[in-house]
């Protein structure tokens, strides 16, 4: 952009935008319940079919539970057209994609809006922002506002707009470490996940207080710290995931340990906090990608203030993120993200549409719990309001919202069947942007004829708002469409007229506003060229014609986006898009280009008095990245990348399983999206273990998440893409694939996953799945392997079985994890399993009752001491999710429920309410069982530790990588020596980092 300077009178500034209802362009398509969209990447576990919803208090259903059974089917409300002579023609040469995802339509006919794209993020700098006199005073994070100075703000990554969104993520079991003795498991799937593994929440932040010699160095420079917490929080129901990415943590802790039993609590000597290790186990720079998928799903713009929206896809799940510029679109950074009561904001929401001006901003998306409502009072920090702030849009889509002179309108659709083949609007008010009413057809009266009607666009000035919406056929195309106009904020609508000028024709209208009135485009041909047709309107009834568009390459028009400084529209072009600027909806210059391969799709476009400003997202072979492109309104490129962005783009760091050999340690995980393993002598120094070829970097993304030793040398396994990824070494130093054989190839089945490995006294397990069945594999050698047998693994479509963990001892081996009960109905069925074998070959189903006060559980970790097993997962209950145990005494032949006392504060933090099991190994000294306890956002790490298995003392280490701010995890344990050595995951809404823990064996 050097050397150009922009027509208006400052082109470094745009004055404020005064007006309440100056117009925000329009977001991307609507989204809605999206039954069949992945909850995390298809590389964090194994593909697996889609199961019911999730019960109450529980995030996710079991592994490959069958499809919900479809409602009845409805049909659709009489439709009656616009009056005589005045609908819209019939015919139309577009055929968009019939619309899959319910979360989504299908792309409008004049704009064809893209889709899917992909993310990456980093850390970001300080926020200056002040407090919010709305929110609750107190300790703020980087993109909200709290009150005191807050760490730096968030950052965003990839969203998605076509059939398929951004996975909502949570990941694969990891290895709970413990040698020989004990393996990782993976916790239960979470919500809108159809797979049986879990993810773990999001959340970071840090005590802020260090001790003596305990004192930890920061391992990232650019995290700032953050006031420190007082009291432990609950965490609802939902699982973690393995192989987390580490968080960055804001502040130096020393750490306490306090141990409660019940509610008695008795103080116990300091232990050290954990070390931040994102430079102990840092990213490859020789990698090509990040590993991590990041997008921008919308934009918006008022005055000169700038908000862009995704988010950034791991395994561990689905972080927000909002990308905010004050000058105009020139520069960007992570806004401040809090709940309304100045916690971290838990991940797996994903905001898609926003909209502000006038000192108020919203922002919705969807959520594990439904839709998720974002409000701010400039777009600079923001707050996640309570779900019931989403209560009013129930299971519909979402399209667009606007600001009104009075508040806010949102639009979209609904469903009875829940496939939109009978769709028909609906608009949602809302004066704050946290109380929204829902208006239904029947108050609405739109119609159309000629199938489901669905609401599009949206465009507002003042209280005057228009839609246009249209009509498809079974096969999605577009039959007729519409624009209808309110003049009481969105509450009554009546039928318009937009005119066809002279050489457009059938349906597809763009439509925006400027400060003068509305503006809507049209396509139109002749024998030489396509061009667009513009119209004006002071109040969207009356129109006339006011100009025309006309650019090298014209493909089509596909959307308009308005301030109180003009207009600019986007039109397609070959493998680009074009843009074009107005100050008035006549007179057109051409204002650039952006560049479009088929690995690229736009997702929303804003304009300020200075730039034009294009966001979406670009599917790159590894991973998917945000596209954030701007141009100044003579079309020269404002250099702005997203991966500069502090905060924006992280690369992928993972620690999900530790073990222990004769004289090695081993830990592994990922990092860029590639397997990793490192080697330690000590515990403290960490090296990068070797694998030839493509061993640990095959195409796409992989991660190891369980790890073990034995005498045939060191085994660990993971997820490559949708196989397994299994791998041996004699020394741990360097890896070989061992899973070319055709004992893991899918076979009948529709997948193959490994998610803990063993040794035992007949040699090394394997468990996972198999399909529907639960999937064993024996090795004595780590050269040749053979498949589990036996009528107790197998599943089927209402009954199907799956294992996350595995030991091996004396007694032979124990697995555990899950079953489907086909007797129960109209109920969660998931239920805990264990099964146990002799030589690995051969297994015998044992079946566990339900834990006391669960609706649903099934395990996740095992460890044994001697014939001694125990068995641990967490429960779904009415109040939330709840870590559970059982015990063996005779090597898994016969189990018992034992309790794992209350952590954290009593009420409704206390980890008997809202925790979940993380990791379980075995030590000299008994057992040792690490979950979080608290809710999403906030859950600190608890120890649950027992000589015998049956009685268990839980405690709560505190400092960094163990409690404050965020969310905080340990992922995989092992003894070393006297010590126990655990990794694990610190997060917030600014990133993650992982962790390293040494501590005296408890």
């Amino acid at each position: 952009m050097a050397g150009h300077k922009t027509p208006d009178d400052d082109p470094n500034r745009e004055p404020p935008s005064d007006d309440q209802w100056s117009p925000p362009p329009p977001p991307p398509p609507a989204w809605g319940p999206d039954p069949a969209r992945p909850a995390l990447p298809p590389w964090a576990a194994p593909p697996a079919p889609p199961y019911g919803a999730p019960p109450p208090g529980l995030p996710g259903s079991p592994p490959y539970a069958p499809p919900p059974e479809e409602p009845p089917p409805s049909s659709p409300p009489a439709q009656e057209d616009p009056p005589e002579g005045q609908a819209p023609p019939e015919t139309q040469e577009w055929a968009p994609e019939p619309a899959a995802d319910p979360w989504r339509i299908p792309p409008q006919p004049p704009w064809d809006p893209a889709v899917e794209p992909s993310p990456a993020v980093s850390p970001p700098p300080p926020d200056p922002y002040g407090p919010d006199e709305q929110e609750p005073s107190g300790p703020r994070f980087a993109a909200y506002d709290t009150g005191a100075e807050e760490p730096p703000p968030p950052r965003f990554p990839p969203y998605d707009t076509g059939e398929q969104e951004p996975p909502a993520p949570r990941f694969p079991a990891y290895d709970a470490g413990g040698g020989d003795r004990s393996t990782a498991l993976d916790l239960p799937p979470s919500a809108m996940v159809p797979r049986s593994t879990p993810r773990p929440p999001g959340g970071l932040g840090r005590d802020s207080r260090t001790s003596g010699e305990n004192t930890v160095r920061f391992d990232e420079p650019w995290r700032m710290e953050t006031p420190g917490r007082t009291g432990r929080r609950g965490i609802p129901l939902r699982p973690i995931l393995i192989g987390v990415a580490g968080v960055v943590v804001a502040g130096l802790v020393a750490g306490g340990v306090y141990v409660l039993t019940g509610s008695d609590k008795k103080s116990a000597p300091k232990t050290p906090a954990a070390r931040l290790a994102g430079r102990l186990f840092a990213a490859d720079p020789a990698a090509g990608a990040d590993g991590r998928d990041q997008e921008l799903l919308g934009v918006a713009s008022s005055g000169s203030t700038v908000v862009a929206i995704g988010g950034e896809a791991d395994t561990a799940d689905y972080r927000a993120e909002f990308l905010v510029s004050t000058d105009g679109g020139r520069s960007f950074r992570l806004a401040g993200l809090r709940t309304a009561d100045g916690a971290e904001p838990a991940y797996g929401d994903v905001p898609r549409v926003v909209a502000g001006s006038g000192g108020a901003w919203v922002a919705l998306g969807s959520s594990h719990a439904g839709t998720a409502v974002w409000t701010s009072k400039d777009g600079t920090s923001w707050v996640r309001q309570p779900d019931a702030a989403g209560a009013s849009f129930g299971r519909d889509r979402i399209a667009r919202v606007a600001r009104t002179a009075s508040g806010f309108v949102a639009i979209g659709d609904t469903s009875q069947k829940g496939d939109y083949s009978d769709a028909v609007p609906v608009v949602w008010l809302s004066p704050d942007g946290r109380n929204w009413e829902r208006l239904g057809n029947d108050q609405l009266r739109m119609s159309l004829s000629g199938g489901p009607l669905s609401l599009v666009d949206l465009a507002t000035v003042g209280n005057t708002a228009l839609v246009y919406g249209w009509t498809t056929d079974h096969k999605g195309r577009v039959v007729k469409d519409a624009v209808w106009r309110s003049a009481d904020g969105g509450r009554s609508w009546e039928w318009v007229d937009v005119p066809h000028p002279k050489g457009t024709a059938g349906p597809g209208v763009a439509i925006g506003a400027t400060s003068s009135g509305f503006v809507a485009g049209r396509n139109g041909s002749s024998k030489s060229e396509r061009y667009g047709v513009m119209m004006t309107s002071a109040d969207g009834r009356q129109w006339q014609t006011a100009g025309e568009i006309h650019l090298p390459g014209y493909g089509g028009l596909q959307r308009l986006a308005g301030t109180d400084r003009g207009v600019a529209a986007l039109i397609g072009g070959d493998r680009k898009v074009l843009l074009a600027r107005s100050t008035d909806g006549r007179a057109w210059q051409n204002a650039g280009e952006v560049p479009t391969p088929s690995s690229v799709s736009i997702q929303g476009m804003a304009v300020t008095a200075g730039a034009t400003i294009v966001a979406g997202r670009e599917a790159g072979a590894q991973d998917a990245d945000a596209v954030l492109a701007v141009r100044d309104p003579l079309g020269q490129e404002i250099a702005v990348d997203p991966t500069r962005i502090a905060g924006a783009v992280e690369p992928d760091q993972a620690l999900t399983s530790v073990a222990t050999g004769s004289r090695l340690s081993v830990a592994v995980g990922s990092t860029n999206g590639d397997a990793a393993a490192w080697t330690s002598a000590d515990g403290r120094r960490w090296s990068r273990a070797q694998a030839p070829g493509q061993v640990f970097a095959r195409p796409g993304k992989q991660r190891l998440i369980s790890v073990v030793s034995g005498n045939a040398g060191w085994l660990a396994v993971g997820f490559d893409v949708n196989h397994p990824l299994i791998v041996a070494s004699d020394d741990g130093t360097t890896w070989r694939a061992v899973d070319g054989g055709k004992a893991f190839a899918p076979g009948d089945a529709d997948h193959v996953a490994t998610y803990a490995a063993t040794v035992g006294p007949a040699g090394y397990v394997i468990v996972g799945e198999n399909g529907l069945s639960a999937g064993t594999w024996h090795s004595a050698d780590l050269k040749s392997w053979d498949r589990g047998t036996g009528p107790d693994l197998t599943g089927d479509q209402q009954a199907n079985r799956w294992m996350r963990g595995v030991v091996g001892g004396s007694f032979g081996y124990v697995a555990v994890g899950g079953l489907n009960d086909p007797a129960v109905k109209d109920a969660p069925r998931g239920r805990p399993a264990a099964w146990t074998s002799a030589d690995g070959r051969k297994w015998t189903l044992h079946r566990i009752p339900l834990p006391s006060g669960a609706l649903e559980a099934w395990f996740d970790k095992v460890a044994a001491v001697g014939n001694v097993v125990v068995a641990t997962g967490s429960a779904a209950t009415a109040s939330g999710r709840r870590a559970f145990a059982f015990v063996s005494p005779d090597g898994g032949a016969s189990w018992q429920e034992v309790r794992l006392p209350a952590a954290g504060p009593a009420g409704p933090d206390s980890s008997d309410r809202n925790s979940i099991v993380t990791a379980a190994t075995a030590t000299p000294r008994g057992f040792v069982v690490t979950g979080a306890g608290g809710r999403l956002g906030r859950s600190d790490v608890v120890l649950w530790t027992s000589r015998d298995g049956r009685s268990w003392t839980a405690q709560t280490p505190e400092g960094t990588g163990l409690s404050g701010r965020g969310d905080q995890w340990l992922t995989g344990m092992t003894p070393l020596g006297g010590d126990l050595l655990a990794v694990g995951v610190s997060t917030d809404h600014q990133g993650e980092q992982p962790t390293l823990w040494r501590r005296p064996l408890p």
